[in-house]
C-alpha cells in the first residue's frame, strides 16, 4: 500500500477527527458547529491540565532524566518505538515497520549487564561485579524540587519465555524477546513496570525479524499513574490493533481507547519479509474521556472505510461511511463521502460532508477554518 507521506498525514488527521459504526439507523446531529468547536477546545484544555500534572510525577521525571547513550541498541529502539505507540498506527505497513524496529539491525545479542551513569565523566560505567543476565541501568537525577534521587531500570529479556534468534533482511541474526519484563525503581521502590509478549513470523521454520503479535501492558507513577495496554495482531489477510491509555493526575483523569482493523492481502518477498499490504476495507473507533475539576466529558469517533487505488498501486481515495462523532453521549457530527484531494490544494476533504445540527460543511472547509490548514501547496 503506497501512501504518499503528505496525503497519509491528512488521512491520519481525518481519522483522528472522525470515526466505525455498523448501525443502519440514521443519526441526527444534536450540536451546532460552534458548540462542537468549543467542546473540542475545552477538551483539549482539560487534557493539557492532566498532562501537565502527570509530567510532575517522580516516575515520569526519572524516565525523562534518562541520560543519553545507554548501553544496548535494543534499549534505544524499544524506548523510541514504545513512545510512538501513543499514536495508534493507522496503516498496516506503518504498524509493522514501527514494531519491527524493536529488533537491532545487526548481528548481536540483547545487551546484558549492569551499567551506572557517572555524571562526572560523563558516561556509563559497567559494574563488573554484576553476574545476572538482565540489563540494569542506574542513573542519578534531581527532581523539580531539587531533591536528588537514583533511578534504576531493569530489562529482564526472558522473564516469561526464552529469547529467540531471528533473521534480518540482510541475513544476519539477532536475539529478540518473546516474554520480557521491564521494571523501574526510584530510590529502591518500584514505580513502574512493563510486560511485553512477542511472536515472530516463521519463514519455512526460521523466525524472521518481523512481529506477528505484540502485546504490551504496563504502568508508571508514584502519586499519579499512567497505565497502558497495546495489542497488535497480523495475519496474511488482516491486521488488528487495539489498546488503551489512562492517566490519573492531581485528582483528574483522562483516557483513550481504540480499535483499528484493516482487511486485505500481504505481499512478501522471496525472503518472506513484508513488502506491501493491499488493504481494501476496515473500521476505526476511538473513544476518549476526561474528568477535570469534577466535570466529565467524552468523545467517541467512528467510521467504516474502503480504499480505492490507482493503476500504480497508490492510494487515490478512501470512501467513508456510517461516520459519526459523539460528544458526552450525544451525536454531534455525522459524515460521509470520498476522502481525496481532487482539487490538489493539499487539504483533503472537499468531497466529505460534515453534518452539524445547524449546518453542513465540507471537511476541507472545516480543516481550513477551524484547524488552520493552509491550502495551496503545489503538487
Amino acid at each position: 500500500m503506497k501512501f504518499s507521506r503528505g496525503w497519509l498525514g491528512s488521512f491520519v488527521l481525518l481519522l483522528a477527527l472522525v470515526a466505525c459504526s455498523t448501525s443502519t439507523t440514521p443519526l441526527e446531529p444534536q450540536t451546532t458547529q460552534a458548540d462542537f468547536g468549543q467542546s473540542v477546545q475545552d477538551f483539549q484544555a482539560g487534557l493539557g491540565t492532566v498532562a501537565a500534572a502527570a509530567s510532575q510525577d517522580l516516575a515520569l521525571q526519572a524516565l525523562k532524566a534518562t541520560p543519553p547513550g545507554a548501553p544496548g541498541l535494543p534499549v534505544g529502539a524499544l524506548a523510541a518505538n514504545l513512545m510512538q505507540l501513543g499514536a495508534p498506527p493507522l496503516t498496516p505497513d506503518g504498524a509493522l515497520k514501527l514494531l519491527g524496529g524493536l529488533v537491532p539491525l545487526a548481528d548481536q545479542n540483547l545487551e546484558r549487564g549492569k551499567w551506572d551513569y557517572d555524571p562526572n565523566i560523563p558516561g556509563w560505567v559497567e559494574d563488573n561485579d554484576y553476574t545476572g543476565d538482565d540489563l540494569v541501568l542506574s542513573w542519578p537525577f534531581t527532581d523539580t524540587d531539587r531533591v536528588g534521587h537514583v533511578a534504576e531500570l531493569t530489562l529482564d529479556w526472558n522473564a516469561e519465555a526464552p529469547t529467540v534468534d531471528v533473521r534480518g533482511p540482510d541475513g544476519t541474526t539477532s536475539e529478540v524477546p518473546q516474554g520480557m519484563q521491564v521494571t523501574l525503581e526510584v530510590d529502591g521502590d518500584e514505580v513502574g513496570s512493563l510486560r511485553g509478549l512477542f511472536a515472530w513470523y516463521s519463514c519455512d521454520g526460521t523466525l524472521i525479524a518481523e512481529p506477528t503479535s505484540v502485546v504490551l501492558s504496563g504502568s508508571a507513577g508514584v502519586s499519579d499513574r499512567v497505565g497502558f495496554n497495546f495489542d497488535l495482531r497480523a495475519s496474511d489477510t488482516l491486521i488488528e490493533s487495539s489498546g488503551s491509555i489512562e492517566v490519573t493526575a492531581g485528582g483528574n483523569r483522562a483516557d483513550l481507547s481504540w480499535e483499528v482493523s484493516a482487511g486485505g492481502q500481504f505481499t512478501r518477498g522471496t525472503d518472506c519479509f513484508f513488502e506491501d499490504f493491499d488493504a481494501d476495507s476496515g473500521h476505526i473507533n476511538f473513544y476518549t474521556s476526561e474528568t477535570v475539576g469534577g466535570d466529565t466529558s467524552s468523545f467517541d469517533f467512528n467510521t467504516d472505510f474502503s480504499l480505492n487505488f490507482n493503476a500504480f498501486g497508490g492510494l487515490d481515495s478512501a470512501v467513508l461511511s456510517n461516520g459519526f462523532v459523539m460528544v458526552d453521549g450525544s451525536v454531534a457530527v455525522t459524515f460521509s463521502g470520498t476522502l481525496d484531494d481532487s482539487n490538489h490544494n493539499c487539504v483533503p476533504g472537499e468531497n466529505v460532508t460534515l453534518n452539524f445540527a445547524d449546518r453542513s460543511t465540507s471537511l476541507e472547509d472545516y480543516l481550513i477554518n477551524e484547524w488552520g490548514a493552509s491550502p495551496g501547496c503545489p503538487y
